[in-house]
């Protein structure tokens, strides 16, 4: 992190999680967004953000892909990253791991488990939670 606060990039082709996982961050985080893995290894070349957070299954460079183009080149390999995905059944959450994924979220996403696993992967102190009502 380079001042301010952590820089959070997502990625994913469907607008509405994007939207919704902005929502979460967008308080504790500078959040960009990409609308496919192409899109988004781009831009993980122009900002270095702190943690990704990927969907992984995505038309032009799925989550996989992305993952290992990103660990493949030295300005990319050390960011964390996170595979979001709404098939764990037929993706498992151990495979994702062992593959090097730092961390696994099912959607739909969960609002309190997103920020706590951004939270311990970025080292930040926890958030103090918020009411129902400040969503």
């Amino acid at each position: 992190m380079s001042g301010g606060k952590p820089k959070l990039l997502l990625i994913d082709d469907s607008l509405d999680t994007l939207d919704l996982v902005e929502l979460f961050c967008y308080r504790d985080f500078d959040v960009f967004t990409a609308g496919n893995g192409f899109e988004g290894l781009k831009m993980a070349r122009e900002i270095s953000p702190d943690l990704i957070i990927t969907d992984i299954m995505m038309p032009v460079v799925d989550g996989i892909r992305l993952f290992n183009d990103l660990h493949r080149q030295e300005k990319t390999a050390a960011i964390p990253i996170v595979a979001m995905t709404s098939f764990l059944k037929k993706i498992t959450r151990k495979s994702l791991l062992n593959m090097g994924f730092n961390g696994v979220i099912a959607k739909p996403i969960e609002r309190e488990r997103l920020l706590a696993m951004v939270t311990r992967l970025l080292s930040l102190p926890p958030a103090p939670p918020r009411s129902t009502g400040d969503r």
